[in-house]
């Protein structure tokens, strides 16, 4: 009897937990199995305005930091960062701080804004003209951001971390509640009671991506909420002192202090044969200069290391005498930056291509599913409930949440593709746009949900909409840039390709789904409803326990 006592509230525990962080979750992992292609997105954006067929062997570093000192007065204090290009992506993206001057500094001061330097993302072409201002194509990252921390400022980043471990307790529920029958019932699949499909689907899908979900969720927890393991190490293990526990983590300080003398910024494209030369078989993905313009200026060299599994090596010269300040030997020579490094790769599946990118984003998709069936079986079980019994306002606001959340979050990236598309590129706050039209279609997609009763019938009409606004963006593609993709596709870039291919996989999925919703609507009328008896029964010979009353 304690056992099955436990066991029921075991199950309860489950179904309330996920109910609770659903929406939230779905918002992550379908943001999250999108950001797999991030960088796609991004070229997909913007790629078809400036592609261009040369080759980026003859890039230099030099010429391209004198194209930007002519043009920009570079903070010395800000950061300066530079994208290598790829044969995949011939363009440089340079990211820097822009020092304002002084007597625009007195006209922000007077606007209430205060920082004296303007955050600059400029594209460049192999030959290392200036293409464009890369800011105003930022969907791709808006996505990712979205991942992380939900565009919430400061505490976004731990509030998706304290849903992940919610997600992390509901998979080891789920896990100890099915463990009995996880092999004898694993490929069972009841088409006929629309019950029975829904447990059924839940459970394989969620056993069969079980290592993908432990993987994410214990990874996701690593990335959201390091600051407070690094706090309780400080704290217990080193006395409070951060600087021990930096050390003690392999995090190597070269920072040289800024001497206030200006010098140019020059033989970098030498520093770079030096730095290949020192790190091996690498392939250097990153620049980066610290106190650009300062005497005490130096530049960082990092890079991946094919031959071995996610191993990343980085070597930093002062640029003034070209003396080398630290060269890693081993994946940042220590076990817990090499540790963080395979983490983050398994994180972002970046290690195998764009076939483990498949399976990861196929996968994702899946795990949304989960999430969708789980709140479908806890709105079943409550329709079956007593009317008496019921809170309605809370049972339309889960219906709500579970139509206008899901659905409405597929319907506003879609919209946002659209735009990504449509808008003109020098807009001004562009990328800012196209964010807050995500999160109006967000909005309205909940207040309409929350006001329509005949939620499936709604769903089925939402979701075929939403396909045919994904299925719009191929279009729009080839209507709009036909003449920059084909450029794209005959230099051998197929980013254009991959994303389209990916939202009408998308497009698919939601057309069939709301097909299925159509054919349920229809024969729900002719439904007989299930006792709670029976639905108590079913419930027990599947190893969840309930509760058999009498009527």
């Amino acid at each position: 009897m304690m056992k099955r006592d436990a066991l029921k509230a075991l199950t309860n525990a489950h179904a309330w937990v996920g109910l609770i962080i659903s929406t939230i979750l779905f918002i992550i992992f379908f943001a999250g199995s999108l950001s797999l292609f991030r960088e796609d997105i991004i070229s997909w954006e913007r790629d078809p305005y400036f592609v261009s067929s040369e080759s980026g062997a003859s890039f230099s570093i030099d010429a391209v930091i004198s194209q930007v000192v002519n043009d920009y007065q570079v903070n010395t204090h800000g950061y300066f960062i530079l994208q290598m290009p790829t044969d995949e992506q011939p363009s440089t993206n340079i990211y820097f701080e822009e020092k304002i001057p002084a007597e625009e500094q007195q006209e922000h001061a007077l606007d209430k804004q205060l920082d004296d330097h303007i955050d600059r993302h400029l594209i460049i072409s192999p030959d290392g003209k200036v293409l464009g201002d890369g800011n105003a194509f930022d969907w791709g990252n808006f996505l990712y951001q979205l991942h992380y921390n939900l565009h919430i400022p400061e505490v976004g980043l731990y509030f998706v971390g304290v849903v992940t471990l919610f997600f992390f307790v509901a998979l080891l529920s789920g896990v100890v509640i099915h463990w009995r029958k996880i092999i004898a019932k694993f490929f069972q699949y009841r088409k006929d009671g629309k019950k029975d499909k829904l447990l059924d689907a839940h459970n394989l899908i969620g056993v069969m991506g079980l290592p993908f979900h432990l993987m994410y969720a214990f990874s996701g927890l690593v990335f959201n909420l390091l600051i407070v393991y690094q706090i309780s190490y400080a704290v217990v293990l080193y006395g409070g002192d951060q600087g021990k526990l930096f050390k003690a983590a392999g995090v190597v300080d070269v920072h040289l202090d800024e001497s206030n003398v200006a010098i140019p910024v020059q033989g970098l494209d030498k520093l770079l044969l030096t730095a290949k030369l020192s790190l091996g078989q690498v392939t250097i993905i990153r620049m980066s200069i610290d106190h650009f313009g300062d005497e005490s200026a130096s530049v960082t060299f990092r890079g991946d290391d094919k031959s071995q599994f996610s191993t990343r090596k980085e070597v930093t010269y002062h640029i003034a005498s070209g003396r080398e300040l630290y060269l890693t030997k081993n994946n940042y020579d220590n076990d817990i930056r090499g540790g963080l490094a395979v983490i983050a790769s398994l994180h972002f599946g970046d290690f195998a291509g764009y076939s483990l990118r498949m399976l990861f984003f196929v996968l994702g998709i899946g795990t949304c599913y989960i999430i969708l069936t789980g709140n479908l079986m806890w709105l079943q079980k409550r329709a079956n409930l007593r009317s008496e019994k019921q809170n309605k306002l809370g049972l339309q606001l889960v219906k709500a949440m579970t139509t206008g959340g899901f659905i409405g979050t597929i319907f506003a990236t879609a919209v946002g593709f659209i735009c990504a598309r449509l808008l003109p590129i020098d807009l001004l706050d562009r990328s800012d746009l196209i964010g807050q039209i995500f999160f109006a279609c967000l909005a309205a997609s909940l207040i309409v949900s929350l006001l329509i009763k005949a939620q499936q019938q709604f769903a089925a009409i939402f979701l075929k909409i939403t396909a045919l606004a994904l299925a719009l963006i191929p279009v729009l593609d080839w209507l709009m840039l036909s003449q920059g993709i084909v450029v794209m596709f005959k230099a051998g870039h197929f980013d254009v390709l991959i994303v389209e291919v990916m939202l009408l996989s998308l497009a698919l999925c939601c057309w069939l789904v709301s097909s299925r919703l159509f054919s349920s609507a229809e024969a729900v009328v002719n439904e007989q409803p299930i006792s709670l008896n029976d639905l108590a029964e079913n419930l027990i010979a599947e190893g969840i326990p309930s509760i058999k009353v009498t009527s």
